[in-house]
């Protein structure tokens, strides 16, 4: 094949597949973009470690703190406490671990554009 023939199948392939086409720049931007995403919801999952840091404690704590006797602090109210507690600690285990893995999927879209 010749220069020309090359040349003109290579610029007919560009015209033919608009938007197919990938520069450097836009790559290592989106690859920063996923990499700057995948930062914010780890941010968002250790946040969520902060919750259940503070429910675990308060958890237990709360029958130190204000169980006094069973006339005063009903023992159901104490577990009525405890359960509040096991229900906000698993939702934001839940999210923790969803946001997690959106973070370990930006990383891998990064990585890829990245060629690694």
């Amino acid at each position: 094949m010749t220069k020309v023939a090359l040349g003109f199948l290579l610029v007919a392939g560009l015209v033919l597949l608009p938007g197919k086409i990938v520069f450097a720049a836009e790559t290592a931007q989106a690859a920063s973009d996923h990499l700057a995403m995948a930062a914010s919801y780890e941010g968002k999952a250790a946040a969520q470690d902060a919750l259940i840091a503070e429910h675990t404690k308060m958890k237990a704590d709360y029958k130190n703190r204000f169980f006094v006797n069973e006339k005063v602090t009903p023992l159901d109210k104490v577990r009525q406490m405890e359960d509040h507690c096991d229900a906000i600690i698993a939702t934001a285990q839940k999210e923790k671990d969803e946001l997690l893995e959106y973070a370990k999927w930006h990383r891998m879209r990064a990585a890829e554009l990245q060629g690694l």
